[in-house]
């Protein structure tokens, strides 16, 4: 993705001799890639599978670089200096550009509640660590919640920097190994190389099986896209004549193929990126020519080698440009729009070459500072932005603190929706919280770590209240049941009760298994479940308290038995946890605001009254058939209470409520907002303690 596309042999004596000078053919195959890459962005739903446009990069930067670092090994640190001062000269200036630029256009276009989390990817990015950052954001819920960046496509960017920071002291070792035992450099590197794609390609089949979501990102599942074009370097390979357009039309119809056919419900990259990728490897194979049926005749074309010339400027610009224009609009970007987005991202990188990727190129100057300044300019603009991300944290937690006495109101939150109450349930008045603390402000159960994350191997417990109450009690559930830790933990301190939390992301107690997205996270969560009851069983309490958002079908079942499968199996695991003798108080789900917004803060910053985040009861507050399945059980041990009439009027769920923000996300309660239930819930929780 980010080499310049120059003739590319080994070495004379391995490789057909050709003339210097750019490859028109991979020019053409990055206008593919970044082509597919955009039109994927921009317009998602026709066409799907746009994102192999990044494995068609990892391929091409593989065979550049490592045919570059064939045709002059390092053989010393002046060696490595001089070839990293080449990749810092060429990638780092236009890529902290787009970075500053952003950082400016955020704060200056964006709402507030984006501002820490993009100073954080930024920092990332310039770091070139964001593909790891995104890995682990992705195995966390809350992550999952997050708004877009408008830096996280610097993720492959960061896999590509690790690979040119790794790879030529991959080739030192080799060389070392050859001169040392003999033989040819070209060939043991086709061996090592051969092995490191075989072991990355078996850790991302293995990896993305497991755990799809982290998999994407990281490096060892991708570094042997990169190998297959590195191990292409090494070869000798000469296509007859007349087998060079096929060989490039195959290569070329297997990238679009998968461009069409995939979509992001497809595991990947895993085994189903060998598509994009060996079509990628195939068309840099072939080094077709130019004849009237080659491909050649299409790529040669002045717009096509164009956008391959600036694929690199055109990749950094274009994404942030998707993720604010919202901002800029005030709306989703329609047709004409998002064509205007197409156009400012073709100038802004047809500008960005030749006076920032060009010029920084050709500077002069030594290897060593040309390093220094890229490593002194990468830790203070990533030191400098994760510096600015905790700082608008702490200013958001030490509000939230304050804000908790204000809360306490006769008129804050939930006892606005009180019966009775004579209070404004939302409107323009000053907020207790502000947008930017509500999207902090989570139960103590996020940041202390209590949650059993996918693929569901433990049983982890959190305990507060007083660790020698004589009454105990159990909050049990998927995130949802985190809703209700601030009121139970404000009601243990009040009464000396203990509270302990056996709570899961996203996996729902039940008797029936999950359609997951993979089996291991199927099989983990109906496990953790049924661990689950041996925790209650074994852990002496007095009210085992319960809640749970429903947000997956049954596995194993036709959809339309899906919903009958879910109402049994809840019913099932009700019975099991009244059967361990403790009491069972089911409290209804609450609304479910991402159904029409996907974040209620980050609406609000930008609302010009809070109204306008409000959402209706028949869209946010969906059935819960956990409370369902509890009231329709005849058991003594069981009972329920739905707290749904102090988030929502019979018509609307406020996005405020009683001057508090109701949500920190587009699912979940904020802790401030979720205590001042506690009087509400302290009722039906001292009924069936008594």
């Amino acid at each position: 993705m980010l080499e310049t596309a120059q003739t590319a042999e080994p070495r004379a004596e391995r490789a057909a001799p050709r003339a210097g000078g750019t490859r028109k053919d991979i020019q053409a195959l990055r206008a593919i890639a970044v082509g597919v890459v955009v039109v994927y962005h921009l317009w998602p739903g026709r066409l799907q599978g746009g994102f192999v446009g990044v494995d068609v990069f990892f391929v091409i930067s593989g065979f550049l670089i490592t045919s570059h670092l064939l045709r002059r090994p390092p053989r010393s640190g002046r060696d490595l200096a001089t070839f990293w001062a080449r990749r810092v000269r060429r990638l780092l200036p236009a890529s902290f550009l787009v970075l500053l630029v952003t950082v400016a256009a955020t704060f200056a276009l964006a709402p507030s509640t984006l501002w820490a989390d993009t100073l954080r990817e930024v920092g990332a990015a310039a770091l070139y660590v964001e593909n790891w950052s995104l890995a682990a954001s992705s195995v966390d819920y809350l992550g999952a919640e997050a708004a877009a960046s408008p830096v996280q496509h610097y993720w492959s960017l960061s896999v590509e920097e690790q690979f040119y920071l790794l790879w030529p002291l991959v080739l030192v070792v080799v060389a070392w190994f050859a001169a040392r035992r003999g033989g040819d450099l070209v060939r043991r590197a086709s061996v090592a190389i051969g092995v490191i794609v075989a072991v990355s390609l078996t850790w991302s089949v293995v990896a993305t099986a497991l755990r799809p979501a982290s998999a994407y990102f990281i490096t060892p599942t991708r570094i042997w896209e990169l190998g297959v074009g590195a191990l292409l370097a090494t070869l000798s390979i000469h296509v007859a004549a007349r087998w060079r357009t096929p060989l490039a039309w195959t290569g070329i119809a297997m990238i679009l193929a998968a461009a069409v056919a995939y979509d992001g419900s497809l595991p990947f990259p895993g085994y189903t990126a060998a598509l994009p990728v060996v079509g990628c490897a195939l068309v840099i194979a072939a080094s077709s020519e130019r004849t009237r049926w080659s491909p050649r005749a299409i790529g040669d074309a002045r717009p096509v080698q164009w956008l391959g010339d600036v694929s690199y400027s055109v990749y950094l610009w274009h994404w942030p440009l998707i993720v604010l224009a919202p901002f800029v609009l005030g709306h989703n970007p329609g047709l004409l729009e998002r064509v205007g987005v197409l156009v400012a991202a073709l100038l802004l990188a047809g500008l960005t070459k030749p006076f920032v990727e060009d010029r920084f190129r050709r500077g002069r100057g030594s290897s060593g500072r040309a390093i220094a300044l890229a490593l002194g300019a990468s830790v203070v603009i990533g030191g400098a932005a994760i510096a600015g991300s905790y700082a608008l944290e702490a200013s958001a937690e030490a509000n939230i603190e304050r804000a908790a006495q204000a809360a306490q109101g006769p008129c804050a939150g939930a006892a606005a929706m009180a019966p009775g109450a004579d209070c404004e349930t939302s409107g323009d008045d000053e907020l207790i919280l502000s947008p930017v603390e509500a999207a902090d402000d989570k139960p103590a159960a996020y940041e202390d770590g209590c949650w059993e994350s996918p693929p569901f191997e433990g049983t982890k417990t959190c305990h507060y209240g007083s660790p020698d109450a004589g009454t105990r009690v159990a909050l049990v559930g998927n995130s949802h049941a985190g809703n209700l830790l601030p009121p139970l933990q404000d009601l243990a301190e009040k009464n000396g009760w203990s509270v302990t939390t056996v709570v899961a992301s996203q996996c729902p107690t039940s008797d029936i298994r999950w359609q997951f997205d993979t089996p291991q996270d199927t099989e983990g969560c109906h496990a953790w479940g049924q661990r689950v009851l041996d925790e209650v069983d074994e852990g002496d309490f007095d009210l085992v308290v319960t809640s749970q958002l429903t947000p997956f079908t049954a596995a194993g079942v036709a959809p339309a038995e899906s919903d009958q499968a879910i109402a049994d199996g809840y019913a099932r695991y009700l019975e099991d946890l009244t059967a361990t003798g403790t009491p069972t108080l089911v409290v209804r789900d609450f609304p479910y605001p991402k159904h029409t917004i996907p974040s209620v803060p980050d609406c609000l910053a930008a609302a010009g009254s809070p109204s306008e985040c409000d959402g209706e009861r028949s869209q946010w507050l969906t059935p819960d058939p956990l409370y369902d399945a509890a009231e329709g059980l005849d058991d003594p041990a069981l009972s329920t209470v739905d707290l749904s009439g102090y988030t929502c009027t019979e018509e609307t769920c406020p996005a405020v409520i009683g001057g508090i923000v109701a949500y920190f996300d587009a699912s979940h309660l904020t802790a401030t907002f979720s205590r001042t239930l506690a009087p509400y819930l302290e009722e039906a929780v001292v009924s069936r303690l008594h």
